[in-house]
Parts: structure tokens; C-alpha cells; sequence
């Protein structure tokens, strides 16, 4: 009776670990992040073309963990992270006075995404967590 009392509790903990454990995922970037338009600091994913670098700043990141609402999905706190780090990302930028961050990549424990279609995060009945980091810059501007 012991015997079956310990194996009831060993199974109620593998199974509440189970519930709990964090799926890494692969999700497309939200159309909104990759255009430029009104940002003073501009973004570049992965091996993205843009101007020639004037001035590098260094590589700089910044991890992001957002607490799950109950009304949204795991996809949408995904995008909530990845907006919020690329928030950090480009505050950072601006008080350097550079004006893109270029090489972006995403990243939640060893899994990493280059990718300027999709990113990386890690999404738990808790929260949404994630990296991103990136090459600080000044980028050549065009004479107006």
C-alpha cells in the first residue's frame, strides 16, 4: 500500500513537471517588426542588406521573460517578448546615438534563429521568454 502511495506521488509530479516545462518554438516574424517606417533606429535580421556601417557601438543584448495572460496565446506573449526585447534593443541604440542595430539574432537557451522571416522563443504556461542581440551601428545616411 505504501509502494502505490509513493508511485501516486511520483506520478503527480512527473505529470505537474510535464505541464509546466517550456517548448521552444519557431514563429514567424510579425509583419509589423520587419518595415522601417518612423523608426529613428532601423533593424536588420540576420545577414539583412542595408547602408555601409560608419560607426560600430558594439554587440549588445538584452533577454526578455513576459508573464502569460490568460486570454492570449503562447504565440501572441511570443510576439509580446520579441517586441519588448526589440524595444530594449533599440532604447539602447538610441542612447548611443546610433541609428540601426544590424545582425539581429533571437535566441532562448542554445537554440538561435538568424532568420529576418522568423525567431526564436521559449513559451511556458507561465510566461514567454526570449534574447535577442545585435550589432550596434551608425549606418551611412543619404544626403537630403
Amino acid at each position: 500500500m505504501k509502494t502505490r502511495i509513493a508511485l501516486g506521488l511520483v506520478a503527480a509530479a512527473v505529470l505537474t513537471q510535464a505541464g509546466c516545462s517550456t517548448k521552444i518554438k519557431s514563429l514567424p516574424m510579425p509583419a509589423a517588426l520587419q518595415t522601417q517606417n518612423g523608426q529613428d533606429v532601423a533593424l536588420y535580421f540576420g545577414e539583412q542588406a542595408h547602408a555601409p556601417v560608419t560607426q560600430s557601438f558594439g554587440n549588445k543584448e538584452f533577454a526578455v521573460r513576459v508573464p502569460r495572460k490568460p486570454d492570449v496565446s503562447p504565440e501572441a506573449n511570443c510576439n509580446n517578448a520579441l517586441a519588448k526585447a526589440l524595444q530594449d534593443l533599440r532604447d539602447y541604440a538610441r542612447a548611443q546615438h546610433a541609428n540601426a542595430v544590424v545582425d539581429i539574432k533571437t535566441h532562448f537557451q542554445h537554440n538561435e534563429s538568424a532568420s529576418s522571416t522568423e525567431f526564436t522563443c521559449g513559451a511556458s504556461l507561465n510566461g514567454s521568454t526570449l534574447a535577442v542581440r545585435g550589432d550596434v551601428v551608425k549606418l551611412e545616411t543619404q544626403a537630403q
